[in-house]
């Protein structure tokens, strides 16, 4: 009989797992990917100063979990400025505005509405009182910061915390310098003879202080079964709620009712990010600056079109100087784009870049060097990017938190009580609860 198995090898599974050990518990990690970090993906490529972030990239806030472990391990982290530029064809000009009339749309959600309705109804039932440029900009930045549905996202659950307008420490960016990757290897560092690469569990048969988890090799192989006292599961809510028989999918006999009905509150987000890398860092150029009206571009942070564009924001590597820039698409324009090829992808996004800086797309591609990408809609292991709560979910993050008979944690964004989906911090945080309702049982 094992101590705790954990199902998950990303930021929640390894900070609960680290926290248990450092505590004298004995956790075993179950993984089934053949890397650790979960929806953090980091690559570096030779000569280029900047990490490759697949997944996840941004501090979001105040995020003290992050820092906490970036200063215990000598990791650096910065803020990006969020300089945010807007093109409107021909020009770019400074968004210096952009909180502001985001607080304008957001601040009129009600946070206590009964029935809970969705951000779009919020939208068109303020449509007389708030100015339709204003509405544009809300609609685009749910779809792209919380990867959001607006015809299925809760308006209570962004009243509730979906967006930081009303608190100026949370609407600030930061990276860390080396990427989240050094961040998933310190809190790797003590466990890596428990972790266990490749080993898809399938299924949990459970009885109180008692599990036996099932798991498989990427062929649909049995490989072994394990008894613990306790489970901490952190895999994302789109496994969760993945049927039966489907990859990456886990049976729990007997069914978890309670934890079901909070994951059908839930919804998993689609993005599509590629990483172009570039020659140089040629929009950093003075004279490519005055010609789009600005000759600050060497400071922009991010950059969105006015016009709807496959790709419509974009940023940069600021403040390091660095030759990529990120192509950004969320919510429903991101499922449809994650149909396509990578060459497909890849030409969406030239396109895309080429009417933002009133440039031809074969100038844009005669300077590309390479295209990273990574199809996380599609991935077995995650099927979608973050969560975000439904109409009447606004409350699911913390029934999803809840311990099933002191045996069954769940962890991950999704399942912090906090509300932070979507955020690294999050995660690391419900990882680190799940760890401590163990210590104390």
């Amino acid at each position: 009989m094992n101590d705790v198995v954990v199902v998950g090898a990303g930021a929640a599974g390894l900070a609960a797992a680290s926290r248990l050990l450092e505590h004298r518990h004995d956790p075993i990690v179950l993984e089934a990917r053949d890397r650790i970090g979960g929806r953090i993906l980091t690559e570096r490529i030779s000569g280029v100063a900047t990490p490759i972030e697949l997944g996840a990239e941004f501090i979001h806030g105040v995020a003290p979990q992050i820092h906490k472990i970036a200063m215990e391990h000598g990791l650096s982290a910065v803020d990006i400025a969020d300089h945010r530029y807007v093109s409107s064809g021909k020009r770019l000009s400074r968004e210096r505005d952009f909180w502001p009339r985001l607080d304008r749309v957001m601040r009129r959600l009600d946070t206590e509405r009964d029935p809970d309705r969705s951000f779009a109804d919020a939208l068109a039932a303020n449509r007389l009182s708030v100015p339709v440029a204003d509405r544009r900009l809300a609609k685009q930045f749910v779809e792209g910061f919380d990867a959001a549905d607006t015809r299925i996202i809760s308006e209570r659950g962004l009243a509730d915390g979906g967006t930081p307008c009303d608190d100026e420490r949370e609407t600030r960016i930061g990276r860390l310098l080396d990427g989240y990757g050094p961040l998933i290897d310190s809190l790797a560092d003590t466990l890596r003879a428990r972790i266990q690469l490749g080993a898809v569990v399938s299924a949990v048969r459970w009885r109180r202080n008692h599990v036996e988890v099932d798991y498989r090799d990427h062929a649909g192989v049995a490989e072994g079964s394990i008894k613990a006292r306790g489970l901490v599961v952190t895999v994302p809510v789109g496994v969760l709620e993945a049927a039966p028989g489907i990859v990456g999918a886990i049976t729990f006999d007997p069914p978890l009712p309670i934890i079901s009905r909070a994951v059908g509150q839930l919804a998993m987000g689609a993005v599509v990010k590629l990483i172009l890398q570039f020659d140089a860092p040629f929009w950093r150029d003075e004279r490519f600056g005055e010609r789009l009206g600005s000759s600050a571009l060497d400071e922009m942070s991010f950059v969105q079109s006015r016009a709807r564009l496959p790709f419509s924001t974009w940023w940069t590597t600021y403040p390091v100087r660095g030759p990529n820039l990120v192509a950004w698409s969320g919510g429903p324009d991101a499922q449809a784009l994650s149909r396509r090829s990578i060459a497909e992808l890849e030409t969406a996004a030239v396109t895309s870049l080429a009417s933002i800086f009133a440039l031809k797309a074969s100038t844009i591609r005669d300077r590309l060097r390479a295209t990273f990408y990574h199809d996380w809609v599609n991935d077995p292991f995650a099927r979608g990017a973050y969560s975000y709560p439904r109409v009447g979910g606004h409350r699911a993050c913390v029934r999803l938190a809840r311990p099933v008979q002191d045996t069954i944690w769940f962890a991950g964004e999704a399942a912090d009580r906090e509300g932070r989906t979507g955020t690294v911090h999050g995660a690391i945080a419900s990882g680190w609860r799940a760890a401590d309702e163990i210590l104390d049982r």
